[in-house]
């Protein structure tokens, strides 16, 4: 018995060396390979790296001129601002001027007020452009919203983007019009076309590498996709050209106010002085109601009746 037991162990101690020769001829070879793969995927790794960097950095390049970001440099300039142009003694006339001072030490963004101030300034203007001029459009709060959202966008990627959402739109129509589905289900399935397009699309221009959609946030990006249910309501009561032309006559006015609220001197005026803002605004607004002739565009459209009356 002991020489059986002496015999397996020998046996087992055998074996025991032969396998770890065999691992080790076994690393050998997976070492090199390893050794022979680590500078490609270095370098593969450093190119994403690089890439990655560079995008990183046009995008907060495009948050430091947003004024709609908190986050970026726009607040920081504007804050310096108004240390630049001191205020005296608290009055009754600087009561606010004193209040915003005093939020934004506290941390509220200078940014965000100016856009606060600026709100009831766009809607005044596009209240002016279709209560007097005669401009259409998608009454007064889309054209002042889709004006942000061209600021934060860029006017050129935000007009892009909308002519996508348009084009989506009326894709997504065609399709959803033969399910034969209610209003309240087929708006919720055109936003769903609507959606899986526009999602394609920032797919596809990820890979050509366009950092000014790269960088754009959610919510301009939403703000503008809200159109569709406006323009699809449209066309269930006005025909396709109406639809079409109260769509164009929008994003005019919300282009001419997001370049108003782009120009820094107006976002340095609102914000020194924020009285004068608020209370020209509301005489600007009781102005515009006072008015009761004809629109400038329909005295153009009317012009040989006027003439001839006259």
């Amino acid at each position: 018995m002991k020489k059986i037991g002496l015999i397996l162990i020998l046996m087992l101690s055998l074996w025991g060396i032969s396998t770890v020769k065999t691992q080790a001829l076994t690393l050998e070879p997976l070492e090199e390979v390893l050794e022979a793969s680590s500078p490609v995927e270095a370098s593969d790794t450093g190119k994403l790296a690089s890439s990655s960097a560079e995008v990183d950095q046009k995008i907060q390049e495009k948050k430091d001129s947003d004024i709609t970001e908190t986050g970026g440099k726009q607040k920081s300039k504007l804050a310096a601002y108004l240390d630049e142009h001191p205020i005296g003694k608290l009055t009754w006339h600087n009561v606010l001027q004193h209040s915003i001072r005093k939020a934004i030490l506290n941390g509220l963004p200078a940014n965000i007020i100016v856009l606060m101030l600026l709100f009831p300034l766009i809607a005044s203007i596009i209240a002016i452009g279709r209560h007097i001029v005669g401009l259409k459009g998608f009454g007064v709060y889309i054209p002042a919203v889709l004006s942000v959202a061209f600021v934060s966008t860029g006017i050129i990627t935000g007009i892009a983007i909308f002519f996508a959402v348009l084009l989506s739109a009326s894709v997504a129509r065609s399709v959803v019009k033969r399910l034969k589905l209610p209003l309240l289900p087929r708006t919720a399935m055109l936003l769903w076309v609507v959606t899986f397009l526009i999602l394609i699309l920032l797919m596809i221009v990820s890979w050509i590498d366009a950092a000014a959609l790269l960088s754009i946030s959610i919510f301009p990006l939403l703000i503008i996709m809200i159109l569709t249910e406006n323009f699809m309501s449209t066309q269930l009561f006005s025909s396709q050209k109406e639809a079409m032309s109260i769509t164009f006559e929008t994003l005019l006015v919300a282009v001419l106010c997001s370049l108003l609220i782009s120009l820094e001197s107006v976002q340095q005026f609102v914000l020194l002085y924020p009285e004068f803002t608020l209370l020209g605004v509301a005489g600007l607004n009781i102005i515009i109601g006072k008015y009761t002739g004809l629109r400038l565009l329909e005295r153009v459209r009317f012009e040989s009746i006027i003439e001839e009356e006259e």
